[in-house]
């Protein structure tokens, strides 16, 4: 892999004055393998003999020149050549050659090396072959790759990712430089976006509200496209995928060309899923469709100046099994004692009820401005996102049916250096509006609401020897008006407004050559959505009451949910606020890449749901929830790492370690990630007619959970329920239907090579078809995870 990175927050490519050949390049070249230095790295302008070589530490510099523009050429025995299209405005250059035989094709970044704006946060990246492995998944099972970062599933179809414990609203997602905005309070709402048009994935782990606003109390996922230069070569890249597991078949294409002064960027890609398997049954109305598309116009009129306009749509199809939607709680006992889900039929790539259709598409135009020395970035973004639930009913209306609207505008300014003190200062604006649409024939499970948002920012860097002091402070505005329909057809609106100050301060120190540490504190918070205050009604296999829909008797032995809508006068709701403490320890030799990251993080006025009894209905009884607020604390520890044992063989141990707890009652969360431990075993053989060969192992254990709450079973809710008991008049502390699922080792090889300009994969997952349950999968009640799956990969470059 060759990277470049070009770090925006310092210029050193500067103009000297206004006349004359005052223009400057400098950087630094590294091994794209071991990260080190490369020294007599040969650098030299097209258009001229001009050149030089880099230094025993790998810098260069050439200066006085006279053009503002410039194609560069990046050369060195036995590693790959790499060309670049430099502007003076562009930043100092990080380049990454890769040696000859690694596997892979050369790679430019034009971006911050992680653009969280904080070099004190930790900050990884998923690109490159990483990213290609992952490029057939789902968006959050690509980004679990990262260590500390998890999945909340709804079974294969439905992921989205979990940091540091955290997850849904409580992480920022932002794709293409655009917040992506989706119904998110939904623990089976998965972000609608398609991992094969990603060139790369960053996940900032720490409280990053300073820089990217709002909900980002367990961290942000920075999802990026390939970035295209000018005067690039026509490029095509052709991947086939398949699956003997669902029998899936999926094509992408993607294609980009730079002329003189702009380029282009398209693609599009096609996924279907049947039913997929488990190692002894079928999983019944698991299929899925998926269609995306997007198209990248970058325009250099001057010099200075670089535009974008960019479009994208994904569509998406995706059934949820049959055997897990239930209407009491004795159609749960049914389903609990039998040893394959109930209505499992044979293999069909039919979509039936229950299942999910999602639009989302998204519109940008950014303009980047490059004075002397500072730099002036504007963005504005339409998002648009259609969201229909089908349940089992006797009509063919969904159960919800929502439409998103979102408009925002991001303004940054990089300001001119003071001294050693670096910076950039920006503002953010926000609106949305989420409606119901016609023709569901239910009350609406949350209501209609308009939202604003405003944010202003400053972040702060100094250089003092070895260290890199940051800090940064943040001022936002929320305000939402909200129009809602009870089940007698009466109508009630509402004005919340939420006001909030966010700070960071951290270190990054670089202690030797080879190891840095890095230290972060920052505040977050978040406002409660509207899911969270309004919520009403069936929600999987329960009830569900917001906030501001039920009130509690004096004597807290009684919820009624019949007494209308409260607000803030009635029940004051505080937004959340977070207090993350980061700190990162690396190492980086020539055989050894280590990274151990240990975090706290106390999350004030958190906002969960707990249980408060059980209703009887005419379709029988169930359980209901309603929303509460505590006070929580998790911290953990994230390791990656890998050593290379010779030019042949490598291998790579990874793990983290959550813990986690409600405060106020003293309690344990559900659902939160187990302890996990992966081991990488990867072997390339040196031969001339092979090229870029490896064979991988891969051993992934996850632990059986040892935090959870109580398990109360179905059988002792119909027994209260016989009985006339509130199972939680005494005590409203969390619970499960189930205890934690055992521990599970899965056994993952692959095979990798190419041929002229075809790539080619086979995998092999879950070797010996381990049957195995998730405990973050909202349907480990109901059926065993994914059995033994065969997947193939061919990839056409041009």
């Amino acid at each position: 892999m060759i990277v470049l990175a070009l770090p925006f927050g310092r210029l050193f490519a500067q103009v000297k004055d206004t006349t004359g050949c005052v223009f400057d390049i400098q950087g630094r070249v590294f091994d794209a393998s071991t990260k080190q230095p490369l020294a007599f790295v040969s650098v030299l302008l097209d258009s001229s003999n001009t050149g030089t070589e880099s230094d025993l530490q790998g810098r260069f510099e050439i200066l006085g020149l006279c053009e503002e523009e410039y194609e560069l050429s990046f050369s060195y025995l036995g590693y790959k050549p790499v060309s670049h299209h430099h502007d003076f405005h562009h930043p100092y250059l990080e380049i990454y050659m890769a040696p000859e035989d690694y596997l892979l094709e050369s790679v430019i970044v034009e971006a911050t090396p992680f653009q969280s704006g904080l070099g004190s946060l930790n900050t990884t990246r998923l690109s490159g072959l990483d990213m290609e492995e992952v490029s057939s998944e789902t968006f959050g099972d690509a980004v679990s790759r990262i260590s500390g970062v998890g999945t909340l599933k709804t079974g294969q179809n439905i992921v989205k990712p979990v940091i540091h414990g955290l997850h849904s609203n409580r992480v920022l997602i932002i794709n293409n430089g655009l917040r992506h905005e989706y119904q998110n309070w939904g623990e089976d709402h998965a972000p609608e976006i398609d991992a094969s048009s990603i060139d790369n994935i960053e996940v900032v782990k720490g409280a990053a509200t300073v820089r990217f606003g709002p909900d980002a109390l367990g961290g942000v996922v920075l999802v990026n496209p390939a970035n295209v230069e000018l005067h690039s070569p026509f490029k095509a890249d052709l991947r086939l995928h398949g699956r003997t597991n669902g029998r899936a078949g999926e094509g992408s294409l993607e294609m980009s060309k730079g002329f003189n002064w702009w380029s282009v960027h398209g693609g599009g890609s096609w996924n279907r899923q049947g039913d997929l398997r488990a190692a002894d049954y079928m999983l019944t109305n698991t299929g899925k469709k998926e269609t995306s598309y997007f198209g990248e116009v970058q325009v250099h009129p001057f010099s200075k100046m670089d535009l974008k306009l960019s479009y994208s749509h994904v569509e998406q199809e995706l059934g949820v099994l049959s055997g897990s939607v239930f209407g009491n709680l004795d159609d749960i006992q049914r389903a609990f004692v039998v040893d394959t889900p109930l209505f499992t039929l044979p293999f069909s790539y039919d979509i039936d009820k229950p299942k999910q259709q999602v639009e989302h598409d998204s519109y940008k135009a950014s303009l980047r401005y490059f004075a002397k020395n500072h730099s002036l970035h504007l963005q504005y973004g339409y998002q648009f996102n259609h969201r229909q639930e089908f349940g089992v009913r006797r009509t063919d209306a969904p159960n919800i049916d929502l439409e998103l609207r979102t408009q925002s505008l991001d303004l940054n300014w990089n300001h001119p250096e003071l001294g050693k003190l670096s910076g950039k200062i920006g503002a953010q604006w926000l609106t949305k509006a989420n409606d119901n649409l016609p023709g569901t024939n239910t009350v609406p499970f949350i209501p209609n609401y308009d939202e604003k948002r405003l944010g202003i920012y400053m972040i702060e860097s100094l250089e003092q020897g070895k260290a890199t002091w940051e800090a940064g402070v943040r001022f936002d505005l929320l305000e939402s008006d909200i129009t809602g329909r009870e089940p007698d057809n009466t109508i009630y609106r509402n004005k919340i407004l939420y006001r909030n100050l966010s700070g960071t301060i951290g270190v990054k120190y670089a202690l030797s050559d080879h190891a840095t540490f890095q230290s972060n504190i920052g505040t977050a918070w978040r406002a409660p959505n509207v899911a969270e205050l309004y919520r009403f009604g069936q929600n999987s296999f329960f009830l569900e009451y917001g906030l501001w829909r039920y009130t509690i008797s004096e004597d807290f032995d009684f919820v009624s949910t019949s007494q209308g809508i409260l607000d803030q006068n009635d029940r004051e709701v505080p937004s959340e606020q977070g207090y993350k403490w980061i700190n990162t320890y690396g190492i980086q030799k020539d055989e050894l890449s280590l990274e151990l990251v240990g975090y706290i993080n106390y999350v004030k006025n958190y906002i969960y749901s707990r249980p408060a009894g059980i209703t009887r209905t005419p379709r029988g009884s169930f359980i209901f929830y309603i929303y509460d607020q505590t006070d929580a604390l998790l911290w953990g520890l994230d390791l990656n790492s890998e050593y290379r044992h010779s030019e042949s063989l490598s291998s790579g141990l990874k793990g983290s370690f959550l813990w986690s707890k409600q405060l106020s009652p003293s309690d344990f969360f559900a659902a939160q990630p187990p302890p996990e431990l992966g081991y990488r075993l990867a072997f390339r053989p040196n031969l001339k007619w092979l090229q870029d060969g490896e064979l991988r192992l891969e051993l992934n254990y996850t632990f059986e959970h040892f935090q959870h709450p109580r398990t109360i079973t179905v059988e002792d809710f119909l027994f209260a329920a016989q009985q006339g008991i509130n199972r939680f008049s005494e005590s409203a502390l969390d619970f499960d239907l189930m205890p934690p699922p055992d521990g599970y080792l899965l056994t993952n090889l692959s095979w990798r090579s190419k041929w002229k300009f075809i790539h080619y994969s086979f995998e092999l997952r879950n070797v010996f078809d381990v049957s195995y349950r998730n405990y973050t999968d909202r349907l480990r009640y109901f059926a065993d995870d994914l059995g033994r799956n065969f997947l193939m990969t061919i990839n056409f470059k041009i």
